[in-house]
C-alpha cells in the first residue's frame, strides 16, 4: 500500500534514520503535520505491506510500537483524535458538551461525531520513508500569525540534517 503523507519538524530533514526514542516516525495529513510542528513540512512517500490498526489513546506509544514490531507490522495506523482538528471543531464539541468522554468512544463512534478526524501513521522503520519535498512554513506553531489559513509555504529541496524526529 503506497501512501503520500506529511511530517512536521522544526528542522529540514534530508532522510529519516532509524533513531530517536522509539526508532519510529509519525506521519499524517498536512493539517496534522502543521499542528505538530509547521516550521518544515515534509511530503513523504511510504510503501507498507503489514500495517496494524490501533486506537489513539494519546501519550506514550512505546508499548504499542514494541508490540507491533513483535507482530511483524511495518506501521501502526490510528484515527488521530488530537491533531489536525481545527478550532471550529473543538468549539462545536465544547458547545455540544461532548469534549468530556471523547477518549472513551470507539473509533467508529468518534468518527461519526468528528467526521473531520483522519488517520495518522507511525512508520516502524523510518528509513523506508522517502522525502518527496520540503515546504518551509511557520517558525512556531504557537505564534498567532502562523494560523493555518495564513500560512504561506515555500517549496524547498530536502537538504541538511538527518534523522527522524522522535514521536
Amino acid at each position: 500500500m503506497r501512501m503520500i503523507l506529511w511530517h512536521g519538524s522544526d528542522r529540514r530533514i534530508s532522510r529519516f534514520l532509524d533513531e530517536g526514542r522509539d526508532r519510529a516516525l509519525h506521519l499524517g495529513t498536512m493539517e496534522q503535520a502543521r499542528m505538530r510542528n509547521g516550521r518544515y513540512l515534509h511530503e513523504v512517500e511510504v510503501d507498507l505491506s503489514h500495517p496494524r490498526r490501533s486506537r489513539d489513546r494519546g501519550g506514550d506509544w512505546s508499548g504499542r510500537i514494541r508490540s507491533a514490531r513483535a507482530a511483524g507490522a511495518d506501521a501502526i495506523i490510528y484515527l488521530n483524535r488530537y491533531e489536525g482538528l481545527d478550532a471550529t471543531v473543538i468549539s462545536r464539541l465544547n458547545e455540544e458538551g461532548r469534549l468530556d468522554g471523547l477518549d472513551r468512544l470507539t473509533d467508529r463512534a468518534f468518527q461519526r461525531l468528528v467526521p473531520e478526524a483522519r488517520d495518522s501513521l507511525i512508520i516502524l522503520d523510518p528509513s523506508r520513508a522517502q522525502i518527496l519535498k520540503v515546504l518551509e512554513g511557520c517558525p512556531s506553531r504557537l505564534k498567532p500569525e502562523c494560523e493555518i489559513n495564513k500560512l504561506e509555504l515555500r517549496d524547498s529541496a530536502p537538504s541538511g540534517g538527518g534523522g527522524a524526529d522522535p514521536i
